[in-house]
């Protein structure tokens, strides 16, 4: 029995660890394991609140009582760049132990450890880090005299005899162990080269326009390293991204949804109470969550608060580090440096690495050099055609390219290059052209930005991804030609089969052919032809590796899929982009672009006269450049139609429904009137024909209806069901939210007559209008008893922020209903 029990336990490791796609066997994510340790204190609060740069980990699955065990604890460790260094760790209060059981074996430990006080000004901070396997010590780590928030890297082989208990010791400090993993002793040596999971590196640049690579037909390549990049990948002709700003793009890629459909909206940086709510409520894969579940360590190297959970703007998608520099200009070198030392540093294991550059974002300041060598590109003639600040922009360009340039580099030198995949791609594009200038400017205060409007330049974006070796040359013994483009005289064809890697990188760095251990090998680049977008990056990444979990929450388009069984891939009809309170879809013929109520008013200059334009419309076929907008215009009108049935029919967006129930009416002629104001916003509404809404403001809206009688049959008697014939028909109206708000007011009148109107789940009464209802509003089903109301019903049916009830819930609610109706609050 004794004999069984170990391998029994080592059985169960492996089978909630180890069946997996890739093949290989997991490292030990202690902070993922925390769900299954023991902890001698439970840490359900905040116990050092005066460092404010720190969250409960939201990705440990934590219980409540427990959450702060996992913390993302952030440490500023440069105050001259604004370098903040996060990372995913156990919590350690003094005494603190926690129990995790561990297969026997030999093992790596590594982590990064960081202390602080009790105390926000104490002097000094000190403890020992006991390690136990059984009953006796078999490491000891003395932090006595240790700098405070500063990380420390440890690694160190151990021996595990079925458990792993490790106990703090301290008096006044606090340790934080940061990204603990344990690795096999035998790990690397379980697989071939050929079998070794591939590592990942998406490259994200932000404010990256797709027509200023020469990949992608500029006349001149002042991204002469991704260019190359571009020729032996899967590179997408036309894509566009889910999002006109950072935000709502970097989160909709990431998780293959929309960011309004995560809970965070489109509108503004901070991300809010109810929002986090809406999203950590939810179950959500993301990239990093994926990758890390699957054994690869996550690192994002990054200028980009909006993966750090502490700032209120953004939040933990799982990362076990994330290396966030907070200062323009010169961050770009410092990342490159981190990712440079970093896929050194890992390069045997399989890691997700997020690399995001913030140049050539604004505020386009290149360094000289990259100026100079972008003059001896672009000739004059071309270069002056250029307004200043985009001369500039075509400065960073370059100065990103080269720093990618370095990266790539240090990858072929480290012999890792073949085996790993290598997605670029830019988070939105940047406004440049003056016959776009429509806009709000109120980011930028010049239409050198983005954000403000749905323009391809604003949207159009590079996407490619280079694929391992051993997996692309399978794919170029086998690719169907219907994968390739079929005018083989187009600008995307100027980049047949190339037979050699391009050496002028290598020279410039003094680095020569003999210092690669990869042979030549000839580049072949399959092409998807038609528009695409990032809502397919997640799920096609995973898909080539075959990681994609069971019943996983993504939902773009698997190019994976139909490139490697050599099948046409799908094709993308819609492409929804969401910017601050507007959206557009965009088909191959046309661009729709949509603002919300009270949203609609826009200006030429950042002084020039204001003007309404809720809508715009443009032929993409006939006018490609979006210079006529149909939207206000007779020609237009058919094709308006077209857009708007389309749009409402693909319903890209899940909202909150404010429904309104208006009951028949049994007067001669009735007249309602509703007014209502709401929390939320208002996003869009459905109503029947009968009904006429408008909408002064963002958040108010004006319902009316007139209706008669219908004459009854003819030379009969009134019957009861003549008199149903003789009835106004009731109608629902569904009023979308922008936001998840519950509060709202409303004021009902029939032939002038204030009506009283009922409220929520209980349909409470109120005789005269009420303001901020709050919770009382929700009902995350239709009411009981709805449809035989004789007074209008109002009620937030919770479609997107709510979570079903429960029978037991449902009895529980009939039951208070009595009550209510007892208490003389609800009249039948």
């Amino acid at each position: 029995m004794r004999k069984i029990l170990p391998f029994a336990l080592i059985l169960c490791f492996c089978l909630i660890h180890c069946l997996n796609k890739s093949e290989f066997r997991f490292p030990v994510d202690l902070v993922l394991e925390l769900k299954h340790a023991r902890s001698k204190i439970k840490i359900a609060k905040d116990p050092l609140p005066y460092h404010w740069k720190k969250n409960p980990g939201r990705q440990s699955g934590l219980p409540l009582s427990r959450k702060w065990e996992n913390t993302q604890i952030t440490f500023n460790t440069n105050k001259d760049i604004f370098l903040n260094h996060s990372l995913d760790a156990l919590f350690f209060p003094p005494g603190q132990e926690y129990q995790f059981t561990i297969p026997k074996g030999r093992y790596q430990f590594s982590s990064l450890m960081g202390l602080l006080g009790e105390k926000e000004f104490q002097s000094s901070v000190s403890g020992k880090l006991k390690l136990y396997s059984g009953s006796e010590p078999i490491l000891v780590w003395d932090f006595t005299g240790t700098p405070k928030e500063q990380w420390q890297k440890k690694t160190e082989s151990i021996t595990l005899d079925g458990d792993l208990r490790l106990v703090w010791e301290s008096k006044d400090s606090y340790l934080f162990v940061g990204e603990p993993l344990l690795y096999p002793s035998d790990w690397s040596e379980s697989f071939s080269n050929v079998k070794k999971p591939k590592s990942v590196i998406l490259i994200v640049i932000d404010s990256a326009r797709k027509d200023f690579f020469g990949a992608y037909g500029f006349k001149h390549s002042v991204t002469p390293v991704l260019d190359e990049l571009a020729k032996e990948s899967v590179f997408f002709e036309n894509p566009f991204a889910n999002g006109n700003w950072t935000k709502p793009s970097m989160m909709s890629f990431f998780h293959s949804e929309y960011s309004s459909n995560l809970g965070l909206g489109n509108s503004w940086f901070s991300t809010k109470p109810y929002q986090r709510k809406v999203y950590y409520g939810k179950k959500r894969d993301n990239l990093a969550k994926t990758f890390r579940d699957a054994g690869y360590f996550t690192q994002t190297i990054m200028n980009n608060v909006f993966f750090l959970d502490y700032t209120t703007v953004g939040l933990d998608l799982g990362f076990h580090n994330s290396f966030q520099v907070g200062m323009d200009i010169v961050d770009t070198e410092v990342l490159t440096n981190e990712a440079i030392s970093f896929v050194t540093e890992k390069k045997d294991i399989p890691y997700f690495l997020h690399f995001n550059l913030n140049t050539p974002h604004a505020s386009y300041s290149p360094p000289q050099e990259d100026m100079l060598a972008v003059r001896k590109i672009v000739p004059d003639s071309e270069f002056y055609r250029f307004e200043s600040p985009v001369q500039r922009y075509l400065g960073e360009m370059h100065y990103t390219d080269r720093e990618i340039g370095r990266l790539v580099n240090k990858l072929k030198e480290l012999g890792t290059y073949d085996e790993t995949m290598i997605i670029v791609t830019g988070d939105h594009g940047e406004l440049f052209s003056p016959e776009h200038d429509y806009s709000y400017h109120f980011i930028m205060q010049t239409r050198f930005g983005h954000g403000e409007t749905h323009y391809d330049e604003e949207i159009n974006v590079p996407y490619f991804i280079k694929l391992p070796k051993s997996l692309a040359e399978n794919l170029v013994h086998n690719k169907n030609k219907s994968l390739f483009s079929e005018d083989k005289n187009s600008m995307p064809n100027r980049y047949p089969k190339i037979k050699h890697y391009s050496t002028e990188n290598q020279l410039e760095n003094n680095v020569s052919d003999s210092q690669f251990d990869s042979p030549r090998i000839e580049k072949t680049q399959i092409r998807i032809s038609g528009q695409s977008s990032l809502l397919s990056l997640a799920p096609t990444i995973l898909g080539f590796l075959d990681l994609r979990p069971n019943h996983a929450t993504y939902q773009g388009v698997d190019y994976a899929t139909c490139i490697l069984k050599s099948d046409p891939c799908p094709v993308e009809t819609y492409i929804y982009t969401e910017g601050r309170m507007s959206e557009s879809v965009r088909t191959e013929t046309y661009k729709y672009i949509r603002r919300y109520p009270g949203f609609t008013t826009v200006r030429r200059t950042s002084s020039g006269e204001p003007h309404t334009m809720a809508e715009e419309l443009y032929d993409l076929k006939n006018d490609p450049k979006e210079l006529h907008n149909l939207s206000l215009e007779k020609a237009g009108e058919t094709l308006l139609q077209i857009a708007r049935v389309d749009f409402r029919r693909e319903n890209f967006l899940k909202r909150n429904g404010i429904r309104i129930w208006i009951p028949p009416c049994e007067e001669a002629i009735c007249h309602d009137f509703l007014s209502m104001n709401v929390q939320g916003s208002v996003y869009d509404w459905e109503a029947p024909e009968t009904v006429q809404i408008q909408s002064g403001s963002a958040k108010s809206v004006l319902v009316a209806k007139e209706s008669q009688k219908r004459n009854g049959p003819t030379g009969s008697k009134k019957t009861n069901e003549s008199k149903l014939q003789n009835l106004d028909q009731p109608e629902e109206i569904i009023l979308k939210t922008v936001n998840p708000e519950l509060g709202a007011y409303f004021q009902f009148t029939r032939n002038g007559k204030t009506i009283p109107v009922r409220f929520g789940k209980y349909g409470l009464e109120y005789q005269r209008s009420m303001t901020n209802l709050e919770d009382l509003i929700v009902s995350e089903r239709q009411p009981d008893g709805l449809f035989q109301s004789p007074l209008p019903w109002v009620y937030n049916d919770g479609a997107f922020s709510g979570s079903g009830e429960t029978e037991v819930q449902k009895e529980m609610g009939k039951e208070v209903k009595k009550i209510l109706e007892t208490w003389g609050y609800i009249h039948e």
